[in-house]
């Protein structure tokens, strides 16, 4: 069994984590992933791509704000990255808050 027959019995959502450029898939599997999703022709993939990133920068936030660089995709823009990424800050950041220790029961008189 090849890879090509092994990832048409994957959904978008397995293959579009395959084919992103951060993961450690060979070139002829991302490839691969990439072309059957395509030929699928589902405009889906779009949206599936979308969990994907928000799943992955809500898990990696950290890093991501340190290195201070967008990540790339093949199926999102630039733009949509962008996007993304702020939402995920702004989840983050409002989950930050609710960890935050209530000063105002340990006012010291």
């Amino acid at each position: 069994m090849n890879l090509k027959t092994k990832f048409k019995g994957f959904s978008d959502f397995e293959l579009i984590s395959i084919a992103e450029p951060h993961t450690d898939y060979t070139d002829e599997a991302k490839n691969f992933a990439i072309d059957i999703i395509m030929e699928r022709h589902n405009e889906d993939y779009k949206k599936y791509a979308n969990e994907y990133w928000e799943e992955y920068i809500l898990k990696n936030i950290k890093t991501i704000l340190k290195s201070r660089i967008i990540p790339k995709s093949h199926f999102l823009d630039n733009l949509e990255m962008k996007t993304i990424v702020k939402d995920c800050f702004e989840k983050w950041k409002e989950e930050q808050e609710l960890f935050g220790i209530d000063t105002t029961k340990y006012w010291v008189v």
